[in-house]
């Protein structure tokens, strides 16, 4: 059954180039991804007409802030995140302002996103922003989280879609509802980390019957996400201090300093930029090797050397070897114009912080948000934050042994399997003739 949506009132935005100024408005058939001035590549921003933060309790998930999203349509039973004034773990870590963004399955807080995923904002957004009149299929490549909220937000929301993940991450896709005609699934066998499901994504999304839903570059994905934030700041009142968060693109902390660009000109809520704090997966660092330098590139290890780290990682979802991190508007610039600080975080330092988090508040974590929490113990234990500063924590993903335990989640099936291999022998067209003739 489709869920009830409203139609958003055509020009509440432009979409902005941070290179050129440019100011485009968004196309009718196609999300508009790049500009299209010749110039480097750059993260096109979306400037809303409406100045400041608005909250509509009537709706939920992100369509509750939707004056700040580019959407078409507003979705109907999107759920959102959970935000608390964290009591045990703030009492412990010696913090009495930190504030917990939870997304994820945690109904004693309130959160019901049964993706147990903050991924699952993103997807709600990007669903708003897909066009009603075409019926050509949204293709998405992920490394886990993502795939698993765009599969159930899709279905939900009708609207077509092809996942593309690397095989090892078939553990992480299950679904709370029945998945029908509306999505698909492909995945890519061998030793295919998730840089390896992008590429085979990029090449199906440009044959005909696909159009790419474009990660970072898509800014519904980022906007989102970004409502994370605006959740705490609705709270808090005011915007934070210190931000935390786990990355592995990058895109949802570009997210929330582009929201808190926002707010600045709101004026209502602090005239400050919050510091972003960010961690990532040892031994699959890049962003954070680079950002000790001082360097706006990336090191370029071999694909080999890649795959092997992104195995060693206890959350593979964290290990994206081609991050929105040199672009123009990404997260180098991101970091920079917020003094940010990055870390890295063993898988042994991520578990321990897990279970910090269970005993002191009661909710298992996703491996990911684990990193986010030891980033914070480690800044605490390097003196960066101040007992009384307001700190928010965005928990990316918890809850799911809590849906286990109530026997909802169904394991999901591939509709079509792909190995590392036919990367190199089929061609794109190859792999979309495969690909038809598996989903039949």
């Amino acid at each position: 059954m489709r869920s009830a949506a409203k139609k958003q009132p055509a020009g509440h935005y432009v979409l902005a180039c941070p290179v050129c100024g440019g100011q485009y408005e968004d196309s009718q058939d196609e999300f508009l991804l790049t500009c299209p001035q010749n110039h480097p590549p750059a993260l096109l921003r979306a400037i809303y007409r409406v100045k400041q933060l608005v909250a509509h309790p009537e709706h939920g998930g992100v369509f509750r802030f939707f004056d700040w999203l580019p959407i078409r349509r507003r979705l109907r039973g999107a759920a959102g995140p959970a935000v608390f004034l964290s009591k045990g773990l703030g009492h412990r870590l010696g913090l009495d302002r930190l504030m917990v963004v939870f997304s994820g399955y945690w109904p004693e807080r309130e959160a019901f996103m049964e993706s147990c995923t903050f991924k699952e904002l993103e997807a709600q957004a990007v669903c708003g922003r897909a066009s009603r009149r075409r019926r050509r299929r949204l293709v998405v490549s992920s490394a886990g989280n993502t795939g698993r909220a765009f599969l159930q937000a899709c279905e939900r929301y009708e609207v077509p879609a092809l996942v593309v993940v690397p095989g090892a991450s078939m553990p992480m896709l299950w679904s709370t509802r029945e998945l029908g005609s509306s999505v698909r699934l492909a995945v890519l066998e061998g030793e295919a980390d998730y840089s390896d499901a992008i590429e085979l994504g990029n090449g199906i999304a440009g044959t005909e019957g696909y159009y790419p839903e474009g990660g970072a570059r898509n800014t519904a994905r980022r906007d989102g996400m970004g409502t994370a934030l605006l959740c705490a700041v609705e709270r808090a009142g005011a915007i934070p201090g210190h931000y935390f968060q786990a990355v592995g693109s990058g895109t949802g902390a570009i997210a929330a300093w582009e929201m808190n660009l926002r707010l600045l000109e709101d004026g209502r809520f602090g005239s400050h930029k919050m510091q972003l704090h960010l961690g990532q997966n040892a031994p699959f660092t890049p962003m954070t090797d680079a950002w000790e330098v001082g360097s706006r590139l990336l090191a370029t290890p071999t694909p080999a050397e890649s795959r092997e780290k992104f195995r060693a990682l206890r959350a593979p979802v964290l290990g994206n070897r081609m991050p929105p991190y040199s672009i123009a508007g990404g997260l180098f610039d991101a970091l920079s114009d917020t003094r940010g600080q990055m870390y890295r975080v063993t898988n042994a330092e991520a578990e321990a912080a897990g279970r910090l988090f269970e005993e002191t508040e009661g909710c298992d974590l996703d491996p990911a948000a684990e990193v986010a929490v030891a980033s914070l113990q480690q800044a605490v234990a390097r003196g960066r934050i101040g007992r009384d500063e307001l700190v928010v924590l965005n928990i990316t993903g918890g809850g799911r042994r809590r849906l286990e335990r109530e026997k909802r989640l169904t394991p999901v099936r591939a509709d079509a399997r792909f190995h590392l291999d036919d990367l190199r022998g089929d061609g794109s067209l190859g792999l979309l003739r495969r690909l038809r003739e598996a989903m039949g």
